[in-house]
């Protein structure tokens, strides 16, 4: 890899402990407000494209982004494109997908969960519907559960776009999904290819968080693609 940074940004249902094992030299973490050891400011409008922004100074980075943390890439792809060298993208949402019922069927259990307060619950939840691999399960429960008891103590809102201009991403761009994940997800893999003109991979035994579940797979793909 040359010598631009690489910033590796996690998905919603994990933190920064997510690239534990994702072996990417010189890569550094971003960790999201919210997650981890990093908490939401008490009350007020947050971004957490702006807060990544801020992170990034003044020099082009590759970003790679995990599901929701792909999503926030994009969102700096668009608004900063000076400051995106690299794109790659693992599982990223976008936020007009008309989603499936069996992805409404489980945020609306999601919801009814943590409106119960089982903060455990709900983290369990997730973890089964978003990993076909066992073996991280407990360690996303532990990422998630963190991640809802900081939100239970934050009035903040967080402030995002309804719609990405997917043509205005000028980075070079990898677009990535397991090979197991949601069939809503291979539909938005196809269109982030179709509509920024990138190349796409599916990453073999892999659901939705393929960072996680074929970690050395997927830095491999990674290595390769930002040349090193």
């Amino acid at each position: 890899m040359s010598d631009r940074g690489v910033v590796l940004v996690h998905s919603g249902v994990c933190d920064s402990r997510m690239w534990d094992g994702f072996d990417l030299p010189g890569a550094r973490r971003h960790e999201l407000a919210g997650f981890g050891q990093t908490p939401l400011p008490p009350a007020g409008e947050f971004s957490h494209a702006e807060d990544l922004e801020a992170a990034l100074g003044d020099h082009p980075s590759a970003l790679v982004g995990a599901s929701y943390g792909g999503f926030v890439c994009l969102q700096v792809a668009v608004n900063r494109p000076e400051l995106v060298s690299e794109l790659v993208l693992l599982g990223a949402p976008l936020p007009d997908h008309p989603w499936s019922e069996e992805i409404q069927r489980f945020s609306r259990e999601e919801e009814r969960l943590l409106e119960q307060g089982d903060l455990r619950g709900a983290a369990i939840l997730n973890a089964d519907f978003w990993l076909e691999a066992a073996e991280p399960r407990d360690r996303v429960i532990a990422m998630q559960e963190r991640a809802f008891e900081l939100g239970s103590e934050s009035e903040a809102e967080g402030i995002e776009p309804e719609q990405i201009d997917l043509a205005a991403v000028t980075a070079r761009t990898l677009v990535a999904v397991g090979e197991l994940d949601k069939p809503d997800f291979h539909l938005i893999a196809d269109r982030l290819c179709a509509e920024i003109g990138a190349g796409k991979v599916v990453i073999e035994g892999a659901g939705h968080l393929p960072s996680l579940e074929r970690p050395e797979q997927t830095a491999g793909l990674v290595r390769e693609f930002l040349g090193g």
